[in-house]
């Protein structure tokens, strides 16, 4: 992925998209501006009951800023291309934060849906006919991953971009399958975003510590590694004698990552994952161990801990140490 720089990127799209300003229809939008983001995504929300009728808010709202009753999934973009455009889109996407964009992969079992979007009995999940403009052209389907926060940004550019040859998504999710998160101001998301999650560092390496009652550094004894990458700030900890949910006598390991995510319209929040929880009983003053664990989940321990780190961060929010306006 290129090195960018969103602000100067949002400049050179402005040149190549249609005008930089807010309005009501999709042409008007400038994406990575944060501002006219915020005002569209609470446009749409406020036009919730008329953007599946309405064809310039579907075309405007349905799969950018709303997915549905259970929110957008995050980082996750599709778009499905006729071939004639294939290039076009490619150089776009080289100047966007995308992770990773290639044609969708029918070995994939989240992808193959994707990979006959123009077939079958209808347009695959999440695209709410957007694609029949693109009926009877040979069409190539992408599927990708952006940095999480510019999921609305991304997909916005490639419509602009495509018009009617372009048709681009975020995919919904189920509703009550979000992790656990935090709500933030449209402020305080774009700030995390904007820096790759770098302002949650502190606080969290802050709660860490008073949480385990020991310094946050990787050493003989023990893990404790708190690194921004693609966006994300990621936690791996490793702690003997139960620094982390009191189990005396257990070595515990859990792995953290905190990110923006845009689920819904304006709604904002920051999701803080711990697909990671497991222990495993090892004398303290013995070596770090590195293999057999047993992996808890749902844990009550492990729940309480994460509750307590995303209290400290919540109160970094509150006090404006985080996105103060």
């Amino acid at each position: 992925m290129p090195d960018l720089s969103i602000r100067p990127c949002a400049a050179a799209l402005c040149l190549a998209l249609p005008s930089c300003g807010i309005a009501q229809s999709l042409s008007d939008i400038t994406p990575f501006d944060p501002e006219v983001m915020h005002r569209t995504a609470s446009y749409c929300e406020r036009h919730w009951n008329e953007i599946y009728d309405d064809p310039r808010l579907s075309e405007l709202c349905v799969g950018s800023f709303v997915c549905g009753d259970g929110g957008c999934e995050t980082g996750t973009v599709i778009a499905v291309v006729a071939r004639s455009r294939e290039d076009d889109m490619r150089a776009l996407l080289a100047q966007l934060p995308v992770q990773d964009m290639a044609p969708c992969d029918p070995g994939d079992p989240y992808e193959r849906q994707y990979v006959d979007p123009l077939g079958g009995d209808g347009a695959p999940f999440g695209f709410n006919g957007q694609t029949e403009k693109l009926e009877g052209r040979e069409v190539v389907p992408y599927c990708g991953k952006t940095l999480p926060g510019y999921e609305a940004d991304v997909v916005v550019a490639l419509r602009q971009m495509g018009g009617d040859d372009i048709a681009a998504i975020r995919r919904g999710i189920g509703a009550g399958a979000m992790p656990a998160q935090l709500r933030l101001s449209a402020a305080q998301f774009a700030a995390i975003r904007d820096a790759g999650a770098l302002p949650l560092r502190a606080p969290l390496v802050a709660a860490l510590e008073t949480a385990t009652g020991l310094p946050c550094e990787t050493t003989a004894r023990q893990t404790c590694a708190v690194t921004a990458e693609r966006g994300r700030l990621k936690a791996r900890l490793l702690f003997p004698d139960g620094a982390l949910t009191g189990r005396a006598g257990h070595w515990e390991e859990a792995y953290l990552e905190l990110y923006p995510s845009n689920p819904s319209g304006d709604f904002y929040e920051l999701s803080v994952d711990m697909p990671i929880t497991a222990i495993r009983r090892w004398p303290g003053d013995r070596r770090k161990p590195v293999d057999g664990f047993q992996s808890l989940d749902r844990d009550a321990g492990f729940a309480a801990f994460r509750q307590g780190l995303m209290s400290a961060v919540s109160d970094a929010l509150e006090d404006g140490r985080i996105g103060g306006e």
